[in-house]
């Protein structure tokens, strides 16, 4: 459903100099839909490619638009599941920055593990959280967890089956554990042609229908399935007191998905003509910039092939990108404050959600800037 000859390998790792970032690793895409269970995942992922570490760098905490809603969907969590004062595991934690907002929202304690957790990007200590860098596996003990979470995680594993299955072996017996997930939610990424939510560093994707089956095939129950964040992400709350069993779609839903599938090859195409063409009609006549460089501004530099050069800077909210690089074009993300030294003609926002925090800061920044937001 979608082939890309050479991508990043990874698209949010912090790079220092313009030269690391183009000279970064390169994969490919070839992203294929399974009629049988509905995954998609790329045939092409290279696991052994991947080096997350310290310098990975994808915190959105930094906007307050985003802040708002984690603190939100943490409170929420710690309020449905009664987790005030009990202990909470998040695997795949990152920069610890939900954990902390799970203890703040009233988490006796949060154990944040993931192998990239830096103490020093953490930032100042809370007795309330306890850094583990370390992956989930087989061997981790869950004795005294009340509830695990993990967020944007399963899409980055080249078997998340595998890895839901493991959780269950591990919380067999505790059938009062809530196992809470964010991810994003493939349906739209479909429906809308969004080629910037398709990179290396995921490795499938799964609609909501497709991700409550793969969590009941994993012996799982699930409680709840909704979609948050302008439908972007899908929130799977379930328990472990289900059977493993073989994935298993309904006939109609898999065919439903490949005219989907179908639908967004050539959606895709279209918006990258479109956007191409909004490109190289402002460069001309003033600065053209992006804003977010994470994985979607990655994603998008990349599609726009020679159009990307007329692309000015990338801005970013995350001080701890400034001055760096993006992988793969090499632009140069600085801080929203440079606007107002260099107006800019066009900014292509990476996220239609950040769009109204986006404007408010081009009216101070840079207030004759069209922007134009991917997907809205």
């Amino acid at each position: 459903m979608h082939e890309v000859a050479a991508v990043p390998v990874h698209s949010c790792l912090v790079m220092d100099t313009r030269a690391d970032a183009v000279a970064i690793g390169q994969g490919s895409l070839a992203v294929v839909l399974c009629h049988g269970c509905g995954t998609m995942a790329n045939r092409d992922f290279a696991e052994d490619d991947m080096a997350y570490s310290a310098r990975y760098e994808d915190s959105q905490a930094f906007s307050a638009t985003f802040l708002d809603y984690a603190r939100g969907l943490a409170g929420r969590w710690v309020s449905d599941w009664h987790l005030e004062g009990r202990t909470v595991l998040e695997i795949g934690a990152g920069r610890g920055d939900f954990s902390r907002l799970l203890a703040a929202a009233g988490a006796g304690r949060v154990v944040a593990m993931d192998p990239t957790l830096d103490p020093a990007r953490f930032g100042e200590p809370d007795d309330r959280v306890t850094l583990v860098a370390e992956a989930f596996g087989v061997g981790t003990d869950l004795t005294g967890v009340d509830a695990v979470a993990m967020r944007h995680v399963l899409e980055h594993v080249d078997d998340p089956g595998a890895l839901l299955r493991d959780l269950r072996a591990a919380l067999d017996g505790r059938d009062d554990v809530p196992v809470l997930v964010e991810l994003p939610e493939a349906g739209r990424i479909l429906v809308e042609g969004a080629f910037w939510d398709v990179y290396h560093e995921h490795c499938n994707y799964l609609t909501r229908d497709v991700a409550v089956e793969l969590f009941e095939s994993s012996g799982f129950t699930v409680r709840a399935a909704t979609l948050a964040y302008a439908g972007q992400y899908v929130h799977v709350e379930a328990l472990p007191t289900g059977t493993v069993r073989p994935m298993r779609l309904p006939s109609s839903a898999a065919e439903g998905l490949a005219r989907d599938a179908d639908r967004f090859r050539s959606a895709a195409r279209e918006q990258v003509a479109t956007l191409a063409r909004a490109v190289e009609q402002h460069a001309p006549t003033g600065r053209v910039v992006v804003w977010g460089s994470g994985s979607k501004g990655t994603a998008f530099l990349h599609a726009l092939g020679t159009a990307a050069r007329l692309v000015d800077a990338v801005v970013d909210v995350n001080p701890h990108l400034w001055g760096k690089h993006v992988a793969g074009t090499g632009h140069a993300i600085v801080a929203p404050g440079t606007l107002a030294d260099e107006p800019v003609d066009l900014v292509v926002a990476m996220n239609p959600v950040y769009a109204t925090e986006i404007r408010a800061e081009l009216d101070r920044l840079s207030p004759g800037a069209q922007l134009l937001a991917l997907g809205a």
